[in-house]
């Protein structure tokens, strides 16, 4: 599938972003794990969703879901807690990387433990990192082989999720939120010690369902060291949750209103909510665009030309593509730093958006932690969109600001995390579609 974009110099309207992917697929997993029957409300409907509750449903937990008018998901998954009873001996993950990665440790909580379970997932999980989890794992009292030698999937588990004493690189928060949500019923107390955390607000989304499920655990941070220490034996219980807006989607639109004349509300947002992507927010008004938080509701008027800054984005990675989009818009340089993990995502996004955005006139400067962009005369090219929903929807905005038409391959990667986003664009009076 194509995206055809063509400029538009005006979005005006109001819409509501998907709900949260990672608060979704937390809230999936939380409640596999709980005895009882918990209701998730407002669940994003996506193909990760769809994988992560396949995966859960292989755990042996029983979900109902149906669609909301909105087109969410209300789920209502049912579990009998740990040990998890399942007979699976094969179990797929998809492309979803926080599926595949949150997945391994809790099979170390199933009931027949020495039975070993071969996990595959999609041809893009297959090139993402996996060593550091599959290492501490070993050390937690589990076994794990990667089958084909290189320390990634698909791999044969088997051994229960003792406890103890494990390290973990902090390349992916992936590999924390992990352990973390699976380590309080391991059968001793842990302590984790994670070096050069990435992502951070995305561990903190992680602590933050431990601390609504009442677990014990400590978390202390000393220079570049993370050490959190679990107490085993615990439980989780079952909840009712509403899952709130994603910010990491909202990014799109709000960057996008932020650079074209008109005015743009945004509403179901939830600032409290730890979502690292909220700093969009910041960024933008930092290079000066008029942008209102008004409670949940953001106003964004666009019109306003923006200046370049430089941004750390380490805690960020999934907004650099949009930054870039940003920076050949933006009067002077932008400069995004602190972010080589962005290497390791559905594909390497500091080099695709490089790569893309100088088709269309783009002036980067390609860096092994980032980029500088500098503003630039964009016009409308054939663009790879390397399957990637980031990727797509970040170029999807440059081809808003392009003179003439772009378009942009492998647009069903979108599928991923946002299905909606050509209908809103559109609505909000976007030149764009599906062909």
């Amino acid at each position: 599938m194509n995206l055809i974009i063509k400029n538009t110099k005006q979005l005006s309207g109001t819409m509501t972003p998907p709900p949260s992917k990672s608060q979704t697929i937390r809230a999936l997993f939380i409640a596999t794990l709980a005895k009882g029957t918990s209701t998730i409300d407002h669940a994003l409907d996506s193909t990760d969703t769809q994988s992560a509750i396949a995966v859960c449903s292989a755990l042996g937990a029983s979900i109902q879901h149906k669609k909301n008018s909105d087109r969410t998901l209300l789920l209502e998954v049912t579990s009998g807690g740990t040990p998890l009873y399942t007979s699976e001996t094969a179990i797929y993950t998809g492309d979803s990387g926080i599926t595949s990665r949150f997945l391994l440790p809790i099979l170390g909580l199933r009931s027949d433990v020495d039975s070993p379970v071969i996990i595959d997932c999609g041809d893009q999980m297959r090139k993402r990192p996996f060593a550091p989890l599959i290492h501490a794992l070993s050390n937690l009292g589990m076994s794990v082989a990667s089958l084909e030698g290189n320390e990634s999937y698909p791999i044969r588990i088997s051994g229960s999720l003792k406890g103890g004493e494990t390290s973990v690189e902090g390349i992916t928060s992936q590999f924390t939120s992990a352990l973390l949500m699976a380590l309080p019923f391991a059968e001793h107390d842990s302590i984790l010690t994670v070096e050069n955390l990435n992502e951070r607000p995305y561990v903190e989304m992680t602590t933050r369902w431990l601390h609504e499920q009442g677990i014990s655990y400590e978390w202390k941070v000393d220079g570049t060291k993370d050490t959190f220490k679990v107490k085993g034996g615990q439980q989780y219980h079952q909840f009712t949750k509403k899952i709130p807006a994603d910010f990491s989607q909202a990014s799109y639109i709000i960057a996008a209103a932020a650079i074209s004349e008109g005015e743009v509300t945004v509403n179901g947002l939830d600032m409290e909510d730890p979502q690292g992507d909220k700093k969009i927010i910041e960024i933008l008004q930092e290079m000066g665009a008029q942008i209102t938080v008004d409670g949940g509701r953001l106003i964004i008027r666009g019109g306003t030309q923006l200046h370049g800054i430089s941004i750390d984005c380490n805690d960020t990675p999934d907004l650099v593509p949009t930054l870039a989009v940003l920076g050949t818009v933006t009067q002077g340089k932008t400069i995004l730093t602190n972010v080589k993990h962005a290497r390791l995502k559905e594909t390497d996004r500091i080099h695709s958006m490089a790569t893309e955005l100088k088709k269309m006139g783009g002036q980067i400067e390609e860096r092994s932690d980032g980029m500088t962009i500098s503003k630039s005369a964009l016009t409308g090219a054939t663009l790879h969109g390397y399957n990637d929903h980031r990727t797509i929807m970040a170029l999807a905005i440059a081809g808003l600001k392009a003179e003439g038409e772009t378009t942009i391959d492998t647009a069903e990667g979108i599928q991923k995390t946002f299905p909606e986003f050509v209908e809103l664009m559109e609505n909000l009076g976007a030149d764009i579609k599906i062909q």
